[in-house]
């Protein structure tokens, strides 16, 4: 009689551990995926928590702001949904990317996609071509709204 409840408690004692690791193994909210229905972007992109520096974020920003005021084709007026992270361009090298849409003077009810990456200079891509950069990025867990600002705000401060 003990060895049977013995034995029934050692099974239990089992089932509750594989359950537990089971569970935890299967729960993963830092590379959590992320669809944005409501835009003209379906982005895929899996967030990390991993930290960006400031300064790069700044350069990044800085260098979309002058590669907008400097682009004829269309004047972008207002920005959302800008993120910031890091995507690999060759196997084990990685380059930090701002992404985001911006609409245009020209085009205002339409959001375009953009792409800003860190190389030894830096290099901006707009429509398919920066999507396929931010459909592979990993983005760092940021604020949007501040960035999508921040960019604005160096924009129209270059422009004056």
């Amino acid at each position: 009689m003990k060895k049977d409840y013995l034995s029934t408690a050692l099974k239990t004692l089992t089932c509750i551990l594989f359950l537990s690791a089971l569970v935890s193994c299967s729960s993963n909210p830092g590379n959590t995926k992320e669809t944005e229905t409501d835009s003209t972007v379906v982005a895929t992109a899996s967030q990390t928590t991993e930290s960006i520096p400031d300064s790069t974020v700044q350069f990044l920003i800085t260098s979309a702001a002058g590669d907008f005021k400097n682009f004829k084709q269309v004047t972008p007026v207002d920005f959302r949904k800008v993120k910031v992270g890091y995507v690999e361009l060759t196997p084990g090298v990685n380059s930090f990317v701002l992404c985001g849409e911006f609409a245009s003077k020209e085009k205002k009810d339409e959001w375009l996609p953009f792409a800003t990456l860190k190389t030894s200079g830096y290099e901006q891509y707009m429509g398919n071509q920066a999507l396929s950069f931010c459909e592979k990025a990993t983005m760092v867990l940021t604020d949007e709204t501040q960035l999508s600002a921040d960019l604005k705000n160096k924009l129209e401060a270059l422009r004056k």
